[in-house]
């Protein structure tokens, strides 16, 4: 079985949060040095850094966009890019 650990620091993280607009309200952390990324803490969402920096694929992330995902019980990674966009069409929707 594979491992993945934190190879990030506190000030890459930050980086990429402002690079790829990641709102601070949804309180993006590091895992510990010696935490694997799965299985992920409880009330955790865990997201791989790689996947927007080799795409340049940006998510519209937002508390309700978190919680779809947590109802549903699937990670972002299973969520075609479509299905993403009507997530957050309807999202929009409801506010307007």
């Amino acid at each position: 079985m594979f491992a993945s650990v934190r190879i990030l620091t506190q000030r890459q993280l930050d980086k990429f949060l402002q690079d790829f607009r990641i709102p601070s309200d949804l309180h993006p952390t590091l895992p510990s040095k010696d935490e694997t990324i799965y299985p992920f803490r409880q009330g955790k969402f865990p997201f791989y850094t790689r996947v927007c920096n080799f795409a340049t694929y940006r998510v519209p992330f937002s508390r309700f966009l978190i919680r779809v995902l947590h109802f549903f019980r699937v990670h972002i990674s299973q969520v075609n890019p479509f299905g993403l966009s009507r997530i957050s069409h309807f999202e929009i929707s409801c506010r307007a």
